[in-house]
């Protein structure tokens, strides 16, 4: 039944997936053209839900606060490569957090807590018991000292260009790992590069996928399944 209702939510992720033969977008290529983060966001928390997954870690949080334009564009039927210019960002911990999930966010970035913060500020809101900020803190760091588990780790620090990126995101799931669920769902951002140095995920879908990972989806994000039935 499980697999039954897991497929017909990854049959239902009708979208058109757009890939980018290089690493230097424009700003018009960012608004106007490229793949927005919303409905990759919406399907992890439907996944998650049906999972019964609880505890969100993300490494990589918001740079821009949440306006009801952005609430109304991810509510409503978005156009899959139009959104406000923030929502390419994806503000992805508010929609977690609203759903109810038990969520971290963390960034070395001091100035990502107040993107975090002016989000509750913006709409008139408490900033909600269920979202732990870590800001700053390093993500490598932060994994090694959590205590709890983990059942959806959402991998976006470490931009695409900088340094050893690829390698960075291979070493938190490495990091992470011992602390995951046993049913637990991996998500990396900002995948959808067919270039020599490739995405965020260069190196750890590989490598996933030889730990024999379900592959959920991929495109603008990429999320990978882990559970006794797959």
């Amino acid at each position: 039944m499980l697999k039954k209702e897991l497929n017909n939510l990854l049959l239902d992720f009708k979208i058109n997936k757009k890939y980018w033969l290089t690493n230097n977008l424009t700003g018009d290529d960012y608004d106007n053209h490229r793949s927005k983060p919303a409905p990759y966001i919406k399907k992890t928390i439907e996944i998650a839900k049906l999972l019964n997954l609880k505890n969100f870690v993300e490494i990589g949080s918001t740079r821009f606060a949440v306006t009801e334009k952005c609430i109304r564009f991810y509510d409503e039927k978005f156009h899959e490569y139009v959104s406000p210019p923030c929502c390419c960002d994806g503000h992805s911990n508010f929609f977690w957090v609203d759903a109810g999930f038990e969520v971290y966010t963390v960034d070395i970035d001091e100035n990502c807590k107040n993107g975090v913060v002016w989000s509750y500020n913006n709409l008139g809101r408490e900033v909600p018991k269920n979202l732990n900020i870590e800001i700053p803190k390093d993500g490598i760091e932060f994994l090694s000292e959590f205590k709890k588990t983990i059942d959806v780790l959402y991998l976006d620090g470490w931009d695409v260009g900088t340094p050893n990126y690829a390698e960075k995101h291979l070493e938190a799931y490495n990091i992470a790992k011992p602390k995951l669920s046993e049913t637990h769902i991996i998500v990396i951002d900002d995948t959808d590069y067919l270039t020599e140095s490739g995405g965020k995920d260069k190196l750890l879908s590989p490598h996933l996928i030889k730990e024999d990972y379900f592959l959920l989806f991929n495109g603008r994000q990429t999320a990978f399944l882990k559970h006794k039935d797959f």
